[in-house]
């Protein structure tokens, strides 16, 4: 039941995982620039990585792979809800029966709030699936 909540907040899961990435990504990599003396050290952005110390660069790791991730996650998700709102938004029977299964299976991925909203199309239609 948990699992299938979170497939709800999926475009919150990745936009966090997306911005806790950049973070990283522009804290620990200012932090690397500075260390290797490629730019001056600027003693206000120091504060923000200072903390970490020798763990930036695993930080700076972290952060490439959390926006790797969270911006497939973002991207996938949007692309299912505009793809779930194309086929669900027609107004031919013979269009939506042809895409039924496809519908299910975005609906699925996307959470009970779009399967619910399926069912109520497939009751409109009086489609028995």
């Amino acid at each position: 039941m948990a699992l299938r909540k979170i497939r709800e907040y999926m475009i919150f899961i990745g936009l966090l995982m997306l911005g806790s990435g950049l973070y990283f990504t522009i804290t620990s990599g200012y932090w690397v620039l500075q260390r290797s003396e490629f730019i001056e050290k600027n003693y206000s952005l120091e504060q923000l990585t200072a903390w970490a110390g020798n763990w930036n660069w695993w930080l700076l790791t972290l952060g490439a792979i959390l926006i790797s991730v969270g911006g497939w996650l973002t991207y996938d998700t949007f692309k299912k809800k505009s793809e779930f709102e194309e086929y669900i938004s027609t107004d031919s029977k013979k269009k939506f029966v042809q895409n039924l299964r496809d519908l299910e299976e975005i609906a699925y991925k996307l959470g009970p709030k779009y399967e619910e909203r399926l069912a109520e199309k497939k009751r409109e239609w009086r489609i028995k699936h």
